[in-house]
């Protein structure tokens, strides 16, 4: 396998910077107060470096956000697909949104408002972004209809339950980082798994 050249890896960093950058900028500001020129200087580059990677403010901003959501999916895929049982997995899947955002507060603040724009004007929101969010409710669908299908759960309805999940993992979320002490991600995932399972499970186990 060939040695990446130094021009690649070079550029690889300079945009994993700006994206870090971009990610505090427009949290912290949110999309239309932030600008170019505070992303060069928290990236700690000239202006002009910023333009040679992204043609826009719009560019950066959505390049900042997909990469993380494309992460996050990646994350989330690959622990939800090695739970052992249905609980563990739904477990998996709110964990680790738990612990990412915990450590990416910025990150998530631009998450909620781009999925707030989504709502309020679907017509500026990004088009990729709703394929990419609706790709984690099919993820916890899928468990939900596999432990269906093996009688490990209660019959229901696996949209309705799986987009449960994904607000219920947003709102602790949130809730975590209004906190100035927080608990231990894992008290507060076990506190709402079993507040879930409770719902889920059969009557008759």
């Amino acid at each position: 396998m060939p040695r990446p050249r130094r021009s690649d890896v070079l550029t690889a960093f300079r945009k994993n910077a700006l994206l870090e950058a971009a990610r505090r900028v427009f949290g912290q500001a949110g999309f239309e107060a932030a600008t170019i020129d505070e992303i060069a200087r928290a990236a700690g580059v000239a202006k002009g470096t910023v333009y040679l990677y992204y043609r826009s403010k719009r560019s950066i901003y959505w390049a900042a956000l997909h990469e993380g959501i494309v992460e996050l999916d990646t994350l989330t895929s690959a622990r939800v697909r090695g739970a052992a049982t249905v609980q563990d997995a739904v477990r998996a899947f709110i964990l680790t949104k738990v612990e990412y955002f915990d450590e990416r507060r910025e990150f998530f603040r631009i998450y909620v408002r781009e999925m707030s724009g989504q709502v309020v004007r679907p017509a500026y929101g990004h088009t990729d972004f709703k394929p990419l969010y609706q790709r984690q409710i099919r993820l916890l669908q899928g468990v939900l209809g596999s432990a269906n299908a093996r009688r490990e759960i209660r019959s229901v309805d696996r949209a309705q339950v799986a987009g449960a999940i994904v607000d219920l993992t947003r709102g602790l979320v949130t809730r975590r980082l209004m906190k100035q002490r927080r608990r231990a991600a894992a008290a507060d995932v076990d506190s709402l798994v079993d507040l879930l399972w409770r719902g889920l499970r059969r009557k008759d186990r």
